[in-house]
């Protein structure tokens, strides 16, 4: 059952995906805008909301509101853990020449190089396709963006795109999904101006009488309502592409993919990581500033001198400055010397009122523990609470059991993520198969790294038993020890090792196999040449 696109606004994204823009206004720090209580203390001139270029000042004091953005820390903890774990994507397929020497001009075009020369051959041309892959996708610049948009939206959607830059994965955020009722298919929708005229453009998959129909449709946007374009040669020009409407048959599955955060039955597209954070994020702002406005107020100090000494003071300065700019002046200048009050005996006497002690900021701690608690995240990996006083080196272990909560999130999402990108990249190498049937469809294995930093002593540690013990293979060991090398110098370096095994010493040539004898240069205990049994 597909949807009957007649009308567009913002309601009828917020119909299908909640607040995700209440949730995408406090990931970017806008709360001056969404908190009624900031709202009404910039227009009652209570504070000045300068760090947003506010539309009025403060006429009271120039107390900036102050916000501590913990829904900023919450979606991006869990994206700087991820995002550095996810290594390399390679084939899961082992090289096969037949297979290279099979592949036709199409995917020959695919694979950037140079088109004669060494540098021109193709030596694995499954592993080449998939690297190109993940080249046009520009893959290793997505990771921490696409966990902080699933993260703060609740969702992510990825779809594989063609066009004159290459066969590549498109990632999109959640507000342009909408899946059919029946579950056999969805509609991407995106509004776009072209040439002055607001249109929406809704790319359509679905599956029927197991095959894929994708379809490209084309509205006309008026205010909020829309209007078909019904010819196909209008449509194909104003969206440059040359098919509206494409068939792949064998395919029962949607090119489009959909990853929601925390699915539940209750809420099958998933729900932002920011749920419910409001109210608690608006409190902490409010006593942060409440304890600035106090502190502007009370913070600077206050002098108090006896009345003879102000009046004084006051015609001292009509005499330098002048009668009425002198008036109700005082000079701090000339409180360097005073004198006592002949009827109290008091002299000047400073007063200032203690900042520590005015209240409220521990109440905005305890609130962002609670959302740090709700949320899954440590607080340690905000060192946040760090104790002041224990300034020694944590160890590895130490460190892990302190960001325990956010890596056991981190791992969740990060098989999650995995799985969602296997899936795109497998529909990238379907399309590809349907051109060249050379390319294998395969779902490619990307390699993880550890969530936190590890030094290459323990990663040689921790991984050096398993090759002894054969366990590992020693391409394995490489990869794992050098995470962040190329597959050219991999290659190198397995081949280095693989020779440096093969090397035999001079002695082994001329006296054959190393044994006690020989190296006692074939003579026994008393100095005397051995004798061999066949002499």
């Amino acid at each position: 059952m597909t949807i009957e696109w007649k009308e567009w606004s913002e309601k009828t994204i917020t119909d299908v995906h909640g607040d995700i823009y209440l949730h995408r206004d406090l990931y970017e720090g806008n709360h001056a805008a969404i908190f009624p209580r900031a709202e009404k203390l910039i227009k009652n001139g209570e504070i000045t909301d300068q760090l947003f270029k506010g539309y009025q000042e403060a006429r009271k004091v120039q107390t900036p509101y102050i916000q501590a953005n913990l829904c900023k820390l919450i979606a991006e903890v869990p994206a700087m853990l991820v995002a550095r774990s996810i290594g390399k994507v390679t084939s899961s397929i082992p090289s096969d020449e037949r297979q290279t020497e099979a592949v036709n001009e199409i995917t020959d075009e695919l694979i950037d190089g140079a088109e004669t020369g060494e540098s021109s051959v193709i030596e694995d041309a499954q592993s080449e396709v998939i690297r190109q892959i993940v080249k046009n996708s520009k893959l290793d610049l997505e990771h921490w963006s696409n966990i902080v948009q699933h993260q703060v939206d609740g969702g992510l959607v990825g779809v594989p795109f063609e066009d004159e830059k290459g066969l590549r994965i498109e990632f999109k955020s959640r507000d342009v999904y909408f899946p059919h009722e029946d579950g056999l298919g969805a509609d991407l929708a995106y509004k776009r101006t072209i040439e002055g005229q607001d249109y929406i453009h809704v790319y359509r998959e679905r599956v029927e009488g197991g095959r894929l129909t994708a379809t490209h449709l084309l509205y006309e946007l008026n205010g909020s309502q829309m209007t078909q374009i019904e010819d196909d040669a209008q449509v194909r020009d104003i969206l440059k592409v040359q098919k509206l409407v494409t068939t792949y048959n064998g395919r029962s599955q949607l090119f489009i993919q959909y990853w929601g955060n925390q699915k539940t039955f209750i809420n099958p597209l998933g729900v932002s990581a920011l749920r419910n954070q409001y109210g608690k994020q608006d409190e902490i702002n409010w006593r942060l500033t409440q304890t600035g406005i106090v502190f502007e107020r009370n913070s600077k100090p206050r002098i108090a001198i006896s009345e003879d000494t102000f009046t004084r003071l006051e015609q001292i300065a009509m005499e330098r400055y002048g009668e009425e700019e002198g008036r109700g002046r005082i000079d701090h200048e000339f409180l360097e010397v005073t004198t006592f009050d002949k009827d109290t005996g008091k002299a000047m006497e400073v007063i200032q009122v203690d900042v520590k002690n005015i209240g409220g900021l521990e109440w905005a701690q305890d609130i962002m523990k609670t959302m740090l608690m709700e949320t899954q995240t440590s607080e340690k990996a905000l060192d946040f609470y760090k104790d002041a006083s224990n300034n020694s080196a944590v160890s590895g272990v130490a460190k892990f059991y302190d960001l325990y909560l956010s890596i056991t999130k981190a791992e969740r999402i990060q098989q999650e993520y995995v799985y969602f990108l296997k899936q795109l990249l497998e529909s990238c190498l379907w399309l590809q198969n349907k051109k060249d049937p050379a390319v294998l469809i395969e779902e490619p294995d990307i390699a993880l790294n550890e969530m936190v930093p590890v030094t290459r002593t323990d990663l040689v540690t921790e991984n050096l038993p398993a090759l002894e013990a054969g366990g590992m293979s020693l391409e394995t060991f490489v990869r794992r020890t050098n995470p962040t090398a190329s597959e050219e110098w991999i290659a190198s370096e397995l081949e280095r090792i693989e020779m440096e095994k093969q090397t035999v010493d001079s002695v082994s040539i001329l006296s054959g196999p190393q044994t006690a004898d020989n190296l006692n240069d074939n003579r026994d205990e008393n100095g005397e040449i051995i004798e061999s049994d066949d002499e």
